[in-house]
């Protein structure tokens, strides 16, 4: 898919550097970023060595709180690839399996700041861009309490996406009628660097629940990636849901479990 370019915020880890390989491999030009200058330098070796794709990559340390630099990561896009076609706005923060009162306020704010504020300043800078483009499509991320369920240990990060969910469907509504399209992405639970930090910081008494709830519900990025790549390419539409993990996929996960088990952590050494 030549000349088509693809922008992925908090992409030099986990989902996010899944999402870069996969549309990389297709023939995609990709723009990552990420907060940290060391990863993102790490994240382009990385991509350049294993594709040899040196001329379709870039990349930008960004911040997503902060929308002068979202603006920045447009204008890189834009003046080395000449549009944006897909934005991604994957960039976020959980901190999971505690009580309201273990959630110190650094935790807090990065939550909202990456995972909402971050979403918002995404969207609008994209959304300004592409409509003076006259074409784009945009996709934010949701995750666990963006469906309105209450889910224990999670009441930080579920606000958020929460949040995001509320914004995402307002916005489509908003641009039903424009040139830009909105979409929505639920990746699942996959098993990325900063989800296995977060399962070593839980008490140990509670690992194990942790962990056989994981086996349940949980994928490799190498797993998601790949589809969920696909069904971005094949959509044109507005107000599209992209869902990994749908009710009938989890019967059958709670169905196989009473014969297989599942152990997605043998590889990391953690039980």
């Amino acid at each position: 898919m030549e000349n088509k370019t693809v922008v992925i915020t908090g992409s030099t880890k986990g989902i996010g550097k899944g999402y870069a390989y996969e549309f990389l491999k297709r023939g995609y030009q990709v723009v990552v970023s990420a907060r940290s200058s060391e990863q993102l330098e790490k994240t382009l070796s990385n991509l350049t060595d294993r594709l040899n794709c040196a001329s379709r990559v870039a990349g930008l340390e960004c911040d997503v709180s902060d929308a002068l630099q979202i603006e920045k990561l447009w204008n890189l896009a834009k003046d080395k690839f000449g549009s944006v076609d897909i934005w991604i706005n994957n960039a976020g923060f959980a901190r999971t399996n505690v009580s309201f009162l273990q959630l110190n306020p650094e935790e807090i704010k990065t939550m909202v700041s990456s995972n909402l504020v971050g979403t918002v300043n995404g969207c609008q800078v994209a959304l300004r861009g592409m409509k003076q483009q006259g074409f784009g499509h945009i996709y934010n991320t949701y995750g666990a309490g963006s469906d309105g369920r209450v889910i224990p240990g999670m009441i930080g990060y579920a606000t958020t996406k929460s949040s995001v969910r509320y914004f995402t469907e307002s916005l489509i509504k908003e641009l039903k009628d424009t040139n830009v399209k909105v979409g929505m992405i639920s990746p699942g639970v996959n098993i990325s660097e900063n989800f296995l930090a977060q399962m070593m910081q839980i008490d140990e008494s509670r690992r194990k629940f942790a962990i056989k709830m994981a086996n349940l519900f949980g994928d490799y990025v190498e797993t998601t990636t790949p589809w969920i790549v696909e069904k971005i390419i094949n959509d044109n539409s507005m107000g599209t849901h992209i869902k990994w993990m749908t009710v009938r996929k989890l019967m059958g996960r709670k169905f196989r479990s009473f014969f297989i088990n599942r152990d997605l952590f043998s590889r990391y050494n953690i039980n």
